[in-house]
């Protein structure tokens, strides 16, 4: 599986980080640390990817992508 690159967002609470793949809605992981996090992200998006390659689904990829903070 090479090729392919996804979005992630990883963000700090109080039991540690969590890791988000959007392209993926239920692709979500958790970590002890901001790498740990991202590692076992990349695990579950592997999961989600190989899955859909063996019901011959392509996986979600997008040209573009921005991300930003809004603050109120």
């Amino acid at each position: 599986m090479s090729g392919y690159r996804f979005s992630a967002y990883v963000i700090r609470d109080s039991d540690g980080w969590a890791a988000h793949c959007p392209e993926f809605p239920d692709c979500r992981a958790r970590g002890a640390t901001y790498e740990l996090a991202l590692d076992s992200l990349r695990d579950v998006i592997k999961i989600f990817v190989e899955d859909g390659l063996g019901d011959d689904e392509a996986p979600p990829q997008h040209s573009e992508l921005s991300f930003t903070s809004l603050s109120f």
